[in-house]
């Protein structure tokens, strides 16, 4: 994704430019006639805007050194234990498809790099706001960073013959890239809206599978879910809403090797429903005792932001959709 890409969204969304110059003003000629001076507008030289440079974007980068360092190291440490990284091969791709029934995951890795890179740049973008000089900008250069974070991380994958490099993976990058560019640039939408994983216990989804050992959460135990907050309206922040949650999800089942194994049949579900607003009970400024006087710590920052992604487990309640369904015979599947 472009720089261009980024900043053109920024200025879509209503950035301030730098005030035009003042209306010039000229007399009329009295060379011929007798009249009184009179004023004439002039049309404003167009000046470029300058709500991003170069400097900006050192600046930011110096106020999040340690995160990135952090990001690189947990990151690096989730390769080599998860992704192969190290078994070296020859440079090769791979076509993933999307959500088909005949991809790997049932889309399930698309929306995880989505995901991953969202996170990634949320959290720079809060960083940044936090700690430069000048926090002009944030949301393009927590974007770029994040984008440019998963894309070498698809390009290692690139030279390990068990993943492979996935133009696909690189577009769903930048779908998360931009996803947090209009959440952190539009007025109101971060306390409107949260795009979260719910990772469910093995015997809440299907009794017999346990996952893989590996340090995150296999696909067949996700759910991504966008959670509409009622806290981020007017008119419901005084009233019990706040705390409600309209939820809409999606996953997959049945595309991994312990489910084929099974025989579980291949699922793609939709998903409406209703969920607690755990920010708001822990850290709201409702009248009921709760955290709030510790929610700008680090603590309770940490806590905040690990309830803008994760979905706990039983606060909320769903109506299924199953727009497939896939009974299994014999199926070959390219690794």
């Amino acid at each position: 994704m472009r720089v261009v890409a980024f900043i053109a969204c920024l200025v879509a969304l209503g950035t301030a430019l730098r005030p035009g110059t003042p209306l010039a003003q000229t007399s009329g000629s009295s060379e011929y006639r007798s009249v009184q001076p009179r004023t004439v507008e002039v049309e404003p030289t167009p000046i470029p805007p300058t709500f991003y440079s170069v400097s900006q974007l050192g600046d930011h980068l110096h106020a999040v050194r340690w995160e990135l360092a952090i990001v690189g190291a947990a990151i690096i440490t989730v390769g080599i234990k998860d992704w192969d990284w190290g078994n070296t091969s020859g440079f090769q791709t791979i076509e993933e498809g999307w959500f088909s029934k005949n991809t790997r995951h049932g889309g399930m890795d698309k929306i995880g790099h989505s995901f991953s890179t969202y996170v990634i740049a949320d959290l720079l973008t809060d960083r940044i706001r936090a700690n430069a000089s000048n926090p002009a900008g944030a949301p393009i250069t927590a974007a770029l960073v994040a984008f440019g974070i998963m894309g070498l991380v698809e390009i290692v994958d690139g030279f390990t013959g068990r993943h492979r490099f996935s133009r696909e993976d690189i577009v769903a990058n930048g779908v998360g890239a931009l996803f947090s560019v209009f959440r952190n640039s539009i007025p109101g939408l971060s306390e409107k809206l949260d795009w979260r994983i719910m990772y469910t216990p093995a015997s809440y989804e299907r009794p017999g599978v346990t996952g893989e050992n590996g340090i995150l959460p296999p696909y067949e135990r996700q759910r991504y879910i966008m959670a509409l907050k009622g806290r981020g309206f007017e008119t419901l922040k005084n009233t019990p809403l706040r705390y409600v949650e309209l939820h809409t999800g999606f996953d997959a089942r049945g595309f991994e090797e312990k489910e084929r194994e099974l025989g579980y049949p291949i699922e793609r579900s939709f998903y409406v429903g209703v969920g607690l607003n755990l920010n708001e009970v822990l850290f709201g400024t409702g009248p009921n005792p709760n955290f709030a006087r510790y929610r700008d710590t680090l603590p309770g920052w940490a806590a905040r932001k690990t309830l803008e992604y994760v979905q706990v487990p039983y606060t909320s309640v769903y109506a299924k959709s199953r727009f497939s369904t896939v009974r299994r015979v014999e199926t070959t599947f390219q690794d």
